[in-house]
């Protein structure tokens, strides 16, 4: 599926006419090679964890990683090329609310999108449009710590720095703005902090994640499948219409 996707894409793609090529593009991502829905997850090998965070701009699509732990530097792409982005995939990542973000703006980018591009799709996601995320791009992550956090812990990354008492920072650029070249050190000095973050925020969440795992191998599925998804398949096993299985009791 993703072969022929890719295929289409990169043959779109080609086109010289700027406008058809918005317009074949936008109707790619209506066609339904599959259902939007993520595929099943599959463990990513074992390694260290590498936090990671983007920033989406009209011009700018920046990359910041680092693998986990106090030794390592925090590494910075800006613009990165497809092939930059297929090798970061292969890491196990570890994002916050990556499922339904980042992860779709990377996998763009990983089959041929032009920064522009991602830029539109990033709106899309925003603006919450229903048809603008890939099913294979949910398992780009190893786990996403906003979906493994608890109820009480379900927050945003902002309010989790305040909680866990560490720098807040904010940009204060227009997001729908293109951003001068002399401001992208300016950028990726505000994505460090919320890479720094990340990386804070999952060893402060340590119990929920703890327990992410054990659900995880009760299942037998991934620390990357959703909550409710896990869940589901602890009560139900793999009965996806287990509605015909309940008894009512009548009330009448």
């Amino acid at each position: 599926i993703r072969d022929a996707k890719d295929a289409v894409t990169a043959y779109v793609l080609e086109l010289h006419d700027a406008k058809a090529m918005a317009e074949c593009l936008s109707f790619i991502n209506k066609m339904l090679f599959r259902s939007d829905e993520p595929m099943e997850s599959e463990e990513k090998p074992k390694g260290k964890l590498v936090f990671y965070d983007i920033e989406v701009f009209p011009n700018l699509l920046l990359v910041v990683w680092k693998i986990a732990g106090p030794a390592y530097e925090k590494v910075h792409w800006f613009n990165p090329t497809p092939e930059q982005l297929e090798e970061l995939m292969k890491y196990r990542l570890v994002g916050f609310n990556c499922r339904r973000y980042d992860n779709h703006c990377i996998y763009a980018r990983s089959i041929g999108y032009t920064i522009e591009q991602i830029y539109n799709l990033s709106q899309r996601i925003v603006n919450g449009e229903k048809d603008c995320f890939f099913g294979e791009a949910y398992n780009i992550s190893y786990t996403d710590i906003y979906d493994f956090a608890s109820a009480g812990n379900k927050k945003s990354l902002k309010k989790l720095e305040i909680d866990m008492g560490i720098h807040h920072q904010e940009l204060g650029l227009p997001w729908d703005k293109p951003v001068p070249e002399d401001k992208w050190p300016m950028v990726a000095d505000y994505c460090d902090n919320d890479v720094d973050a990340t990386e804070a925020a999952f060893n402060y969440l340590k119990g929920d994640w703890t327990a992410r795992q054990i659900l995880a191998d009760w299942t037998g599925m991934t620390v990357n499948d959703t909550t409710n998804t896990l869940t589901t398949r602890l009560v139900f096993g793999k009965n996806r219409t287990p509605q015909d299985e309940f008894n009512y009791r009548d009330l009448r």
